[in-house]
């Protein structure tokens, strides 16, 4: 039981630190708060079946990209309690579902699948393939009395998969490992996490300047 009082220190002192952490990345260097965003979590109504959740890979990626360039302060991302349509045209709720933030982004994988490419004389089984992928995206302004939609559009993402006498096991090479990385769909992922943080960062900055 000695043990115990120790721990809890420690505990608080990391608990600490990170919240200090946290209140200093919502300032720029020369005091300016930053702009404030919540990614929400990603919804998936694919049918593609991978090991990990797509939804948190994706959705940490956008997040500590859009975090790394130092521009938008993103709060930690948590699980959408929410059960109203993000992209439909009530947008009433989103202010007391995010009430402290300036900035909301919603996202939606709407397609992701290897698809063959066809070849003359090629049996599908042995061509190699596209993996093309689609996200929803609105990011939502909540500064004002009434919720602004402030970007809206269809990214899409194709990445060519040539075949290989080896293909890639994606259940020992998942999200979280070096392996993945180095892969087509790491590689693909990363390039479409790229592209979705740069449009939510652009659009908040250019909200944020009017």
């Amino acid at each position: 039981m000695r043990y115990i009082p120790a721990l809890l220190i420690g505990l608080a002192a990391v608990s600490c630190s990170h919240k200090n952490n946290d209140e200093t990345s919502r300032f720029h260097e020369d005091g300016r708060v930053k702009p404030s965003v919540a990614v929400a979590s990603m919804l998936d109504t694919t049918t593609f079946d991978a090991s990990w959740s797509l939804s948190e890979e994706l959705t940490d990626g956008v997040m500590n990209l859009v975090s790394n360039k130092g521009q938008i302060f993103v709060h930690a991302r948590q699980e959408s309690p929410f059960t109203d349509n993000p992209f439909g045209t009530d947008l009433s709720w989103m202010k007391r579902e995010f009430h402290s933030e300036e900035f909301v982004a919603f996202l939606e994988l709407v397609e992701h699948d290897f698809v063959p490419v066809k070849t003359k004389g090629v049996p599908l089984q042995e061509a190699s393939s596209n993996l093309n992928m689609s996200v929803r995206l609105r990011v939502v302004d909540l500064r004002h009395a009434t919720p602004r939609i402030v970007l809206q559009e269809m990214i899409r993402d194709s990445y060519f998969v040539p075949k290989t006498l080896i293909p890639n096991d994606y259940s020992v090479d998942v999200w979280g490992t070096e392996g993945f990385r180095k892969t087509p769909m790491g590689i693909a992922h990363a390039q479409l996490v790229q592209d979705i943080a740069s449009r939510i960062s652009d659009y908040i900055l250019l909200a944020k300047s009017r």
